[in-house]
C-alpha cells in the first residue's frame, strides 16, 4: 500500500495520521496514543471516542466514515476514508482563506452551529475541516469531548494543570466557539491578526455573536488562544 505525505504535522504530539491508497480507494489511518496520565483503560477511551463521534453524527455534522478500528499496544488505530486536504493545507495563509474562500468558511461555521445547537463541545481549529468549498467535513474525534472524558482527564491533573485544562475544555463549548474559531487562526499564520474586523462582521452576520462589539470579540478570541498556547508551553496534554 503506497503511503502518501504525512499530515501528522497538523495533529497533536500523540497522534499520527497517514494517508495511503488501497483497493483503489484513498484512506487515512489515524493512530491516537493517550498520554501517560491516569486515564481509563484504552477500551473505555475507545468507547468514549465512539460515543462522541456518534453524537457529532447525530447532530448532522458531516464526517468521513470510520471503517475499522483496533487497539494496538498503547494506541487506538482508526482507518477512515480520506476526506481530502484540510483548510490549512489548502490555505496556509489565513487571509487567503477568509478573503478568498468564503464558501469554506461559511461551511465550517455551519458545522459549528450544528454542534452548538446540539450542545456539543467541538474543536473549531480550521485544520479539523477537510474538503473544498461548501463540501466540508469535520475530522477530529480525539480527545472525545464528552463530560465523562473531561472529568477523567481533569481528575488526573495537578491543581494548576486542572485549572488550565478546565478552561481549555470550557472553550470548546458552544458559547465560546465563534471566538475560539477566530483565535485559532492566530495559530495558523501572522496575517490572522489583521482579520478580526472581517471575522467579527462575518460571525455577526451569521448570527453567532449578536450584540458583541468588535473589541470585545477580539479580546476574547486572543484570550482563548493565549490559554491554549500556555497549555502547550506547559506540555499539558488534553489527550
Amino acid at each position: 500500500m503506497p503511503r502518501e505525505s504525512d499530515p501528522s504535522r497538523f495533529s497533536v504530539h500523540n497522534t499520527r495520521v497517514e494517508r495511503f491508497v488501497s483497493g483503489g480507494r484513498r484512506w487515512v489511518e489515524k493512530t491516537v496514543r493517550p498520554s501517560a496520565w491516569d486515564r481509563p483503560p484504552l477500551e473505555k477511551v475507545a468507547a468514549l471516542i465512539l460515543d462522541y463521534r456518534s453524537r457529532l453524527l447525530d447532530a448532522g455534522i458531516p464526517m468521513p466514515d470510520v471503517v475499522h478500528w483496533r487497539i494496538d499496544g498503547d494506541a487506538i488505530v482508526y482507518r477512515c476514508e480520506d476526506g481530502g486536504a484540510n483548510l490549512v493545507e489548502r490555505h496556509p495563509d489565513p487571509a487567503e482563506l477568509v478573503r478568498e474562500d468564503a464558501p469554506a468558511v461559511e461551511a465550517a461555521l455551519a458545522i459549528l452551529r450544528r454542534a452548538s445547537d446540539a450542545g456539543l463541545r467541538i474543536d473549531p481549529h480550521v485544520k479539523n475541516f477537510v474538503g473544498e468549498g461548501a463540501e466540508l467535513r469535520y475530522v477530529d474525534f480525539s480527545p472525545p469531548l464528552v463530560s465523562a472524558y473531561v472529568e477523567a482527564r481533569c481528575a488526573a491533573a495537578t491543581p494548576d494543570e486542572e485549572r488550565i485544562l478546565r478552561e481549555n475544555f470550557l472553550y470548546f463549548t458552544p458559547e465560546h466557539l465563534p471566538y475560539h474559531f477566530a483565535g485559532d487562526l492566530l495559530n495558523v499564520g501572522p496575517s490572522a491578526g489583521a482579520l478580526f474586523p472581517e471575522l467579527h462582521a462575518m460571525l455577526d452576520a451569521a448570527g453567532m455573536i449578536a450584540g458583541v462589539g468588535a473589541a470585545e470579540f477580539e479580546a476574547h478570541a486572543r484570550t482563548i488562544r493565549a490559554l491554549e498556547d500556555l497549555r502547550l508551553e506547559k506540555r499539558i496534554a488534553l489527550f
